[in-house]
C-alpha cells in the first residue's frame, strides 16, 4: 500500500504550452552560448540537445561545464511562470482528492520558493504538502540518486510504500526506481514505470492508495 506520494513539479505538475517551450529553449541555448563563449547557431542548439540526451537534465548539463549546482535554476526561476503557466483543473483536483487518502509532498529540481509561487499559480494549496524536497537540499539535483534517497529518509517508510510521480523517464522514473521507490509516468506511457497515465486524473485509479 502506498503511504506516502512524492511529486516532481516542471513538467508533471505543470502542462507547458508552446510559448513557454520557447521561452525555455531560448533562455537554455542563451545561457549555454555564454559559458562555451560561442553564438546562438543552429549548430549550437543541436550541440545542447546532444549534452541534454546525455546528462537528463539541464541542471547537470551545466554543472558538466563546471558551473555552479544551482546555475540552472537560479536563471530558470526568473522567467516570469505567470505568462505561461496556467491552472490545470484535472491537476489541482486530483491533487486535493489524493491529499485526503495519503501524504503528499514535492521533490524538484526548482528552490522551495519557487516551488511554492509556482504551486500557487496552479491553484495548488502550498499546505498540502507535507515536505518539500528541493534541489539546494541536496549535493547534486536530480537525476542524482541523494535527493531520492533523502525522500526516503524524510517519509520514514520502507521504499516500496512511497510512490514518485514525474513527467521523465531519465530524471525521474529511473534514479527513483533505482532506490526501490515505486514510480508513475504521466502524460506518456511507458514500461519503465510501475504505472503510467496520459491522463492526470488516472493517478486516482491506482488501488494501492486504498
Amino acid at each position: 500500500m502506498i503511504k506516502h506520494i512524492w511529486f516532481d513539479v516542471d513538467g508533471t505538475l505543470v502542462t507547458h504550452s508552446e510559448e513557454f517551450n520557447k521561452a525555455h529553449n531560448q533562455l537554455r541555448y542563451k545561457l549555454y552560448s555564454e559559458v562555451i563563449n560561442k553564438p546562438v547557431t543552429e549548430s549550437l542548439q543541436q550541440e545542447f540537445e546532444v549534452l541534454y540526451k546525455k546528462y537528463g537534465s539541464n541542471s547537470l548539463v551545466f554543472r558538466s561545464l563546471g558551473c555552479a549546482s544551482d546555475f540552472w535554476m537560479k536563471h530558470f526561476e526568473l522567467i516570469d511562470k505567470t505568462k505561461y503557466y496556467y491552472p490545470n483543473e484535472a491537476i489541482y483536483k486530483t491533487v486535493e482528492k489524493l491529499k485526503d487518502k495519503v501524504l503528499i509532498s514535492v521533490f524538484t529540481n526548482l528552490t522551495t520558493e519557487g516551488t511554492k509561487n509556482t504551486l500557487k499559480i496552479l491553484k495548488i494549496d502550498p499546505s498540502w504538502m507535507t515536505y518539500y524536497l528541493s534541489g539546494d537540499d541536496v549535493k547534486e539535483r536530480k537525476p542524482d540518486l541523494n535527493g531520492f534517497y533523502k525522500i526516503i529518509e524524510l517519509s520514514k517508510l520502507p521504499a516500496e510504500e512511497i510512490l514518485y510521480v514525474g513527467d521523465r523517464i531519465s530524471t525521474d522514473i529511473t534514479p527513483a526506481k533505482k532506490v526501490g521507490i515505486k514510480t508513475c509516468l504521466v502524460w506518456s506511457q511507458s514500461n519503465e514505470a510501475d504505472y503510467s497515465f496520459e491522463k492526470f486524473e488516472d493517478l486516482l485509479t491506482i488501488d494501492l492508495l486504498g
